[in-house]
């Protein structure tokens, strides 16, 4: 690949808005086609043959147009991907770092509601009979006061004094 004149370069360096777009022109399809060949999208070459000019814009008063300025763009590019490949690679490490964490919250969370579950059938368990199969009637089979009473024989305000008395002991005992 040619290098631009020096005369061009001169004029990019004194801050030539018309030499600059030429170069910026000039030097677009083969630095995106090398970043490509490197990072595989397409976008993200666009972004830093974007990038990459836009720091020798602002370093372009140290330019000296008697030496290789294709091998200061390349080099500029080059030093951009590996910087792109740093970030991507902290970033998928960040990631990765966060879904570890989820996961061990879940498993953390899943063990105390496994452990809650075991020590609320324990206080269920260690109810009173009658009580228990209350309980047991009214939350697990969803069977109303009126149905619980009919089916064991009682009246609807022993089952309801019964029911509070269970969830007053299951509060108790779970705190």
């Amino acid at each position: 690949m040619e290098q631009p004149d020096k005369k061009l370069l001169d004029g990019f360096r004194n801050g030539d808005r018309k030499a600059f777009e030429k170069i910026y022109q000039y030097y677009r399809v083969p630095v995106i086609r090398f970043s490509v060949s490197i990072i595989k999208d397409e976008q993200e070459a666009e972004n830093i043959y974007h990038e990459v000019f836009m720091k020798i814009l602002k370093r372009r008063s140290k330019i000296r147009p008697e030496l290789n300025f294709n091998s200061y763009v390349f080099t500029s590019v080059k030093n951009e991907i590996f910087d792109y490949l740093k970030a991507l690679n902290k970033n998928n490490s960040l990631k990765e770092k966060f879904w570890d964490r989820i996961h061990q919250e879940e498993d953390d969370c899943s063990q105390v509601k496994e452990e809650q579950l075991t020590k609320m059938e324990s206080i269920i368990g260690n109810l009173s009979p009658k009580r228990r199969k209350i309980l047991e009637m009214n939350y697990f089979e969803k069977k109303s006061y009126n149905e619980i009473a009919d089916i064991l024989m009682i009246s609807k305000n022993t089952v309801k004094n019964q029911l509070v008395k269970a969830k007053f002991i299951l509060r108790k005992e779970m705190e």
